[in-house]
């Protein structure tokens, strides 16, 4: 029988983040459950599964960058306590009232949104396949930390990501708002 956990690597900047959780997911059966972001730079990453496949996953996320200098602390915590879990499972995103009726078919729409057409050419991508908030009333009601994660989950094409980060609140919304409604376009 399998014991969930969770393994933490917290470092300094978002380069050692990307490479300690690609060789943490590279050497063992885990899933990456989050990246936390917080302030002064440091990034978590946290793996989740069984309790040996989350040892050789920290393990190897750590050694992965040994030479970066850039590990603050890592840690695996065993049979995960449900409380915990709570605290670290990352908040769903606010989802508009008409998509909750449509994710059955989203999900089946899902799988076929990224096949190739039979010329080689990908699908364009639709809005309708994601949870992201699309109205402006409930973007205006968003933090901006959630306005920031949803403009880097969409891969806004009018803003950079030095952009994203150090933009207002209202710049996050126009600029989600007009990438939306180009999505929409396609």
């Amino acid at each position: 029988m399998s014991v969930e956990s969770l393994g933490m690597i917290e470092v300094r900047g978002f380069l050692g983040a990307v490479v300690a959780a690609d060789a943490a997911l590279k050497a063992a059966d885990v899933d990456l459950q989050d990246v936390q972001i917080t302030s002064g730079g440091l990034v978590t990453v946290l793996l989740r599964g069984d309790v040996s496949a989350v040892n050789a996953s920290v393990d190897a996320g750590v050694s992965s960058i040994g030479q970066l200098g850039c590990l603050i602390s890592h840690h695996v915590i065993s049979r995960l306590d449900g409380q915990v879990d709570k605290m670290t499972t990352p908040p769903q995103p606010p989802t508009d009232e008409h998509d909750s009726g449509q994710k059955e078919k989203n999900s089946l729409q899902q799988d076929t949104s990224n096949n190739q057409l039979a010329d080689g050419v990908k699908k364009q991508d639709d809005i309708t396949n994601h949870t992201w908030v699309t109205s402006k009333e409930k973007l205006e009601k968003m933090k901006v930390t959630e306005l920031r994660h949803q403009a880097y989950q969409m891969n806004l094409q009018t803003m950079s990501k030095a952009q994203i980060k150090m933009g207002s609140k209202n710049n996050l919304i126009k600029a989600i708002l007009s990438d939306i409604e180009r999505r929409r376009n396609k």
